[in-house]
Protein backbone atom coordinates (compact mmCIF):
# COMPACT_ATOMS: atom_id res chain seq x y z
CA UNK A 1 0.00 0.00 0.00
CA UNK A 2 2.53 2.34 0.65
CA UNK A 3 4.57 1.46 -2.38
CA UNK A 4 1.14 1.93 -4.25
CA UNK A 5 0.88 5.79 -2.61
CA UNK A 6 4.63 6.51 -3.25
CA UNK A 7 3.76 5.64 -7.13
CA UNK A 8 0.70 7.52 -6.98
CA UNK A 9 2.07 11.00 -5.51
CA UNK A 10 4.81 10.35 -7.94
CA UNK A 11 3.29 10.41 -11.07
CA UNK A 12 1.03 13.32 -9.41
CA UNK A 13 4.03 15.80 -8.06
CA UNK A 14 6.13 17.45 -10.59
CA UNK A 15 7.40 21.00 -8.72
CA UNK A 16 10.42 21.07 -5.94
CA UNK A 17 7.84 22.55 -3.62
CA UNK A 18 5.53 19.91 -3.96
CA UNK A 19 7.68 17.62 -3.15
CA UNK A 20 9.06 19.18 -0.16
CA UNK A 21 5.69 19.86 1.07
CA UNK A 22 4.02 16.91 0.30
CA UNK A 23 6.02 13.86 -0.07
CA UNK A 24 8.47 12.16 2.31
CA UNK A 25 10.92 10.86 -0.05
CA UNK A 26 13.50 12.90 -2.62
CA UNK A 27 12.66 11.79 -5.99
CA UNK A 28 14.50 12.02 -9.57
CA UNK A 29 12.78 13.16 -12.59
CA UNK A 30 14.38 12.22 -16.07
CA UNK A 31 13.28 12.93 -19.29
CA UNK A 32 15.08 11.35 -21.78
CA UNK A 33 15.36 12.47 -25.44
CA UNK A 34 13.00 9.53 -27.15
CA UNK A 35 10.64 11.16 -24.32
CA UNK A 36 10.83 8.17 -21.70
CA UNK A 37 9.96 9.24 -18.43
CA UNK A 38 11.74 7.66 -15.35
CA UNK A 39 11.01 8.41 -11.92
CA UNK A 40 13.71 7.17 -9.57
CA UNK A 41 12.49 7.03 -5.70
CA UNK A 42 15.12 5.46 -3.24
CA UNK A 43 14.31 4.72 0.25
CA UNK A 44 15.60 2.85 2.78
CA UNK A 45 13.86 -0.28 2.47
CA UNK A 46 16.94 -3.01 2.19
CA UNK A 47 17.09 -5.08 -0.55
CA UNK A 48 13.48 -4.58 -2.18
CA UNK A 49 13.10 -2.86 -5.57
CA UNK A 50 9.39 -2.28 -6.96
CA UNK A 51 9.31 -1.37 -10.45
CA UNK A 52 6.03 0.22 -12.24
CA UNK A 53 5.41 0.94 -15.93
CA UNK A 54 2.53 3.48 -16.72
CA UNK A 55 1.82 3.29 -20.07
CA UNK A 56 -0.20 6.86 -20.68
CA UNK A 57 -2.74 4.30 -22.96
CA UNK A 58 -6.64 3.29 -21.78
CA UNK A 59 -9.94 2.51 -22.09
CA UNK A 60 -10.42 6.57 -23.40
CA UNK A 61 -7.93 6.05 -26.05
CA UNK A 62 -10.00 3.73 -28.15
CA UNK A 63 -11.71 6.34 -29.89
CA UNK A 64 -12.14 4.24 -33.28
CA UNK A 65 -15.89 2.58 -33.46
CA UNK A 66 -15.93 -1.10 -32.95
CA UNK A 67 -12.38 -1.15 -31.51
CA UNK A 68 -12.85 -1.15 -27.53
CA UNK A 69 -11.46 -3.43 -24.90
CA UNK A 70 -7.60 -2.88 -26.47
CA UNK A 71 -5.90 -1.59 -24.17
CA UNK A 72 -7.45 -4.25 -22.02
CA UNK A 73 -6.02 -6.60 -24.67
CA UNK A 74 -3.06 -5.48 -24.37
CA UNK A 75 -2.25 -6.20 -20.86
CA UNK A 76 -3.28 -9.82 -21.90
CA UNK A 77 -1.11 -9.82 -24.84
CA UNK A 78 2.25 -8.21 -23.43
CA UNK A 79 2.62 -11.45 -21.50
CA UNK A 80 3.23 -13.85 -24.43
CA UNK A 81 6.67 -13.35 -25.22
CA UNK A 82 8.93 -11.98 -27.62
CA UNK A 83 11.74 -13.90 -29.92
CA UNK A 84 14.37 -13.65 -27.03
CA UNK A 85 11.96 -14.69 -24.57
CA UNK A 86 8.82 -16.88 -24.00
CA UNK A 87 6.37 -17.11 -22.12
CA UNK A 88 7.47 -19.79 -20.61
CA UNK A 89 11.29 -18.00 -20.46
CA UNK A 90 9.90 -14.60 -19.06
CA UNK A 91 7.58 -16.33 -16.04
CA UNK A 92 10.53 -18.92 -15.34
CA UNK A 93 12.98 -15.57 -14.89
CA UNK A 94 10.88 -13.91 -12.74
CA UNK A 95 10.04 -17.44 -11.11
CA UNK A 96 13.79 -17.54 -10.21
CA UNK A 97 14.27 -13.22 -9.15
CA UNK A 98 11.36 -14.27 -6.60
CA UNK A 99 9.79 -11.67 -8.54
CA UNK A 100 5.61 -10.59 -7.87
CA UNK A 101 4.49 -9.41 -10.88
CA UNK A 102 1.45 -8.06 -12.44
CA UNK A 103 -0.74 -5.37 -14.42
CA UNK A 104 -4.05 -3.50 -14.59
CA UNK A 105 -5.70 -1.81 -16.87
CA UNK A 106 -7.70 1.26 -15.69
CA UNK A 107 -10.18 4.37 -18.09
CA UNK A 108 -6.85 6.36 -18.02
CA UNK A 109 -3.74 4.18 -18.27
CA UNK A 110 -2.09 0.20 -18.40
CA UNK A 111 0.38 -0.03 -15.39
CA UNK A 112 2.73 -3.42 -15.25
CA UNK A 113 4.76 -3.74 -11.88
CA UNK A 114 6.73 -6.08 -10.41
CA UNK A 115 8.64 -6.25 -6.55
CA UNK A 116 11.44 -8.29 -6.66
CA UNK A 117 15.00 -7.65 -4.98
CA UNK A 118 17.47 -5.31 -6.08
CA UNK A 119 20.17 -7.61 -7.40
CA UNK A 120 18.13 -8.73 -10.10
CA UNK A 121 17.39 -5.06 -11.49
CA UNK A 122 19.18 -5.33 -14.26
CA UNK A 123 17.78 -8.90 -15.31
CA UNK A 124 14.03 -7.33 -14.84
CA UNK A 125 14.50 -4.11 -16.47
CA UNK A 126 15.98 -6.09 -19.30
CA UNK A 127 13.41 -8.44 -19.61
CA UNK A 128 10.93 -5.09 -19.56
CA UNK A 129 12.55 -3.35 -22.27
CA UNK A 130 12.97 -6.55 -24.43
CA UNK A 131 8.82 -7.22 -24.47
CA UNK A 132 7.87 -3.25 -24.91
CA UNK A 133 10.55 -3.35 -27.81
CA UNK A 134 9.86 -6.84 -29.10
CA UNK A 135 6.49 -8.29 -28.38
CA UNK A 136 5.71 -11.11 -30.65
CA UNK A 137 2.42 -12.34 -30.98
CA UNK A 138 1.07 -14.75 -33.83
CA UNK A 139 -2.18 -15.28 -35.02
CA UNK A 140 -3.42 -18.55 -33.41
CA UNK A 141 -1.65 -17.26 -30.06
CA UNK A 142 -3.92 -14.01 -30.26
CA UNK A 143 -7.00 -15.35 -31.40
CA UNK A 144 -6.46 -17.50 -28.27
CA UNK A 145 -5.76 -14.92 -26.32
CA UNK A 146 -8.79 -12.79 -27.51
CA UNK A 147 -11.30 -15.48 -26.35
CA UNK A 148 -9.92 -15.63 -23.14
CA UNK A 149 -10.64 -12.16 -22.72
CA UNK A 150 -14.46 -12.52 -24.14
CA UNK A 151 -14.41 -15.55 -21.24
CA UNK A 152 -13.35 -12.82 -18.65
CA UNK A 153 -15.82 -10.06 -19.89
CA UNK A 154 -18.64 -12.82 -19.49
CA UNK A 155 -17.44 -13.88 -16.11
CA UNK A 156 -17.01 -10.20 -15.21
CA UNK A 157 -21.25 -9.77 -16.32
CA UNK A 158 -22.80 -12.27 -14.33
CA UNK A 159 -22.50 -9.53 -11.28
CA UNK A 160 -24.94 -7.64 -11.43
CA UNK A 161 -23.70 -4.72 -10.68
CA UNK A 162 -20.93 -4.87 -13.04
CA UNK A 163 -24.09 -4.79 -15.43
CA UNK A 164 -25.31 -1.48 -13.63
CA UNK A 165 -22.35 0.06 -14.10
CA UNK A 166 -22.01 -0.47 -17.75
CA UNK A 167 -25.17 0.07 -18.33
CA UNK A 168 -24.41 3.46 -16.34
CA UNK A 169 -21.70 4.94 -18.62
CA UNK A 170 -23.41 4.25 -21.51
CA UNK A 171 -26.22 6.32 -20.43
CA UNK A 172 -24.05 8.71 -18.85
CA UNK A 173 -21.37 9.69 -21.83
CA UNK A 174 -22.63 10.69 -25.68
CA UNK A 175 -19.53 11.45 -27.06
CA UNK A 176 -16.82 10.82 -24.54
CA UNK A 177 -14.59 7.21 -24.58
CA UNK A 178 -15.56 6.90 -20.90
CA UNK A 179 -18.78 5.31 -22.64
CA UNK A 180 -17.42 2.34 -22.55
CA UNK A 181 -15.63 -0.07 -19.52
CA UNK A 182 -12.20 -0.92 -19.52
CA UNK A 183 -13.27 -4.16 -20.85
CA UNK A 184 -15.24 -2.58 -23.69
CA UNK A 185 -18.45 -3.11 -25.32
CA UNK A 186 -19.14 -7.06 -25.77
CA UNK A 187 -20.15 -6.69 -29.63
CA UNK A 188 -16.15 -5.23 -29.46
CA UNK A 189 -14.61 -8.31 -27.39
CA UNK A 190 -16.56 -10.51 -29.61
CA UNK A 191 -15.34 -9.39 -33.04
CA UNK A 192 -11.69 -8.83 -31.32
CA UNK A 193 -10.18 -12.63 -33.14
CA UNK A 194 -11.02 -10.56 -36.38
CA UNK A 195 -8.82 -7.84 -35.53
CA UNK A 196 -5.13 -8.91 -35.49
CA UNK A 197 -3.71 -6.65 -38.10
CA UNK A 198 -5.92 -3.30 -36.04
CA UNK A 199 -3.95 -4.78 -32.78
CA UNK A 200 -0.30 -4.39 -34.40
CA UNK A 201 -1.32 -0.44 -35.34
CA UNK A 202 -2.42 0.05 -31.84
CA UNK A 203 0.80 -1.05 -30.59
CA UNK A 204 3.02 0.77 -32.54
CA UNK A 205 0.58 4.01 -32.10
CA UNK A 206 0.32 3.90 -28.22
CA UNK A 207 3.25 1.01 -27.05
CA UNK A 208 6.24 4.39 -27.58
CA UNK A 209 8.11 5.77 -25.00
CA UNK A 210 6.62 8.90 -25.09
CA UNK A 211 3.60 7.55 -23.51
CA UNK A 212 5.48 5.89 -21.01
CA UNK A 213 6.60 6.13 -17.37
CA UNK A 214 9.22 4.37 -15.53
CA UNK A 215 8.74 4.63 -11.99
CA UNK A 216 11.71 2.86 -9.88
CA UNK A 217 11.18 2.76 -5.83
CA UNK A 218 13.54 1.35 -3.12
CA UNK A 219 16.49 0.29 -2.43
CA UNK A 220 18.34 1.62 -5.83
CA UNK A 221 20.29 5.09 -6.49
CA UNK A 222 19.61 7.18 -9.01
Amino acid sequence: TLIAAIVTLGLLMSTTSAQNKIFPYKYFTDDLPNGLRVITVPTDYPNLVALYIAVNTGSRNEVEPGKSGFAHLFEHLMFRGTDKFSADAYNEALKNAGADSNAYTSDDRTVYHTVFSKEDLDQIMMLEADRFQNLKVPVDLFKTETRAVLGEYNKNASSPVRKIYEALRETAFKAHTYKHTTMGFLRDVENMPNLYDYSLEFFQRYYRPEYVTIIVVGDVKH
